[in-house]
């Protein structure tokens, strides 16, 4: 018996040392697959942020974070788009692809060549909602503000700020929000008597939301078709062109806008109250934009002031074929940021498509709550509430205007 078990004693140290080992083999690759996951999500992160130039490195930074350098002969690659895989080609999404050369220990008897581990994760962005409103500036203390006695009900949508402030969204005094969330790169200060009630917990200390409309610019108009065009007490309807130092709709004006662009040069829209502003958009697709801008000094880009009382409804264009599809008000973004805008229209109020003030603040108050069109959003510098108000932006996608995506990440592979 001592003689027989003498003889199988090599063979089974052998078999344990090996199993010893493969068990190795699986500890390491849980060690580089977990490197792999955190590489492919930063990545993606970055990827969320409009941060390409910097994604790769992020994402090697953060398989070194979990102890993988890649340093010869492993190796890390990272691809955006993935080249393999059901997501191949998908520029929101990253792959990470990690190697691990194990050296032979046991296993070096029936082996010529070391053990290559591989590990492979793909991360992608994905939408999680949309935000109504979306405050541009990175900067700002009260970059969304909230206060006073003032209700937003904005359920379903997230309301958001670019701002990396620690107060970049206020909610104070005996306010009423209600929203689907509060979404900032900065932080929320909370305060006074009021009553938030979201529907999922806010985010703070994120990344920026992008900006559906960043890459509009504006021609500035080379002649005038009106010239310090004002209507009081009269019905009228009127129609696209440009009109030169400003636009005024009086007292008692009842006015019908024919669909297409209205071009505001050198001059202000002023919308007063007891005046009525329509649109005659049956068509599919009809609309009006109203663009703010200038031919001559950026000083002389004009503001938007619609004062309680009015009466006005009126849409954004959604088809292709008109200029800026989606946009119902567009100031030109070289206005200097001292201007403000205020769009106070209160129940008599409907604008249903992008309120589009990036260089500049917007007060704003109005209940847009006919059934004809669900689709608002405020993109603006800052964004004040100075009343009672409703967004609904639950129709923009069906209307074809493009919404304020809130993302988010996740492993897919």
């Amino acid at each position: 018996m001592a003689t027989m078990f003498g003889l199988a004693m090599p063979g089974l140290l052998g078999f344990v040392g090996l199993g010893v080992e493969m068990g190795t083999w699986y500890q390491t690759k849980r060690y580089v697959q977990t490197a792999s996951d955190a590489a492919a999500i930063s990545g993606a992160f970055e990827r969320a942020r409009c941060n390409t130039s910097t994604l790769v490195a992020v994402s090697k930074k953060d398989a070194g974070r979990n102890g993988f350098t890649g340093t010869a002969p492993d190796t890390i690659t990272i691809h955006n788009p993935p080249t393999t895989g059901p997501n191949a080609g998908k520029t929101e999404a990253v792959e990470a692809v990690l190697t691990r050369q194990q050296a032979l220990l046991f296993s070096a008897l029936f082996l010529s060549n070391g053990v290559t581990i591989t590990a492979r994760s793909v991360a992608m962005v994905q939408i999680t909602g949309q935000a109504c409103v979306l405050a541009l500036d990175s900067t700002a203390s009260k970059a969304v503000d909230v206060q006073g006695s003032t209700i937003v009900d904005a359920q379903g949508c997230v309301i958001a700020a670019n701002s990396n402030n620690s107060a970049a969204i206020n909610i104070s005094g005996s306010s009423t929000l209600q929203a689907d969330s509060l979404w900032t790169v900065g932080n929320i200060t909370n305060g006074g008597s009021n009553n938030t009630t979201l529907a999922k917990p806010p985010t703070t200390n994120a990344w920026e939301l992008v900006d559906p409309n960043a890459g509009l610019t504006v021609t500035a108009p080379s002649h005038c078709d009106s010239t310090d065009t004002k209507f009081n007490n009269v019905t009228k309807t009127i129609s696209p062109g440009v009109y030169c130092n400003g636009i005024d709709f009086g007292a008692k004006a009842n006015i019908t806008l024919n669909p297409g662009t209205y071009y505001i040069d050198k001059g202000d829209i002023t919308v007063n109250a007891q005046a009525t502003i329509s649109c005659n958009c049956s068509g599919a697709g009809d609309g009006v934009t109203f663009v703010l801008t200038s031919s001559g000094a950026t000083s002389d880009i004009g503001t938007v002031t619609i004062n309680g009382g009015a009466t006005i409804d009126i849409k954004a264009p959604t088809g292709n074929t008109y200029t800026y599809p989606g946009l119902l008000f567009f100031q030109d973004r070289r206005a200097g940021s001292s201007g403000s805008n205020k769009i106070n229209g209160g129940s008599g109020m409907n604008l249903a498509g992008d309120i589009y003030f990036p260089s500049q603040p917007v007060q704003f108050s109005g209940d847009n709550k006919t059934s004809l069109h669900h689709c608002t959003q405020i993109i603006a510098r800052t964004v004040t509430f100075i009343g009672n108000s409703t967004i609904d932006n639950s129709g923009c996608k069906d209307a074809g205007i493009e919404p304020v995506h809130v993302t988010g990440v996740a492993l897919v592979e």
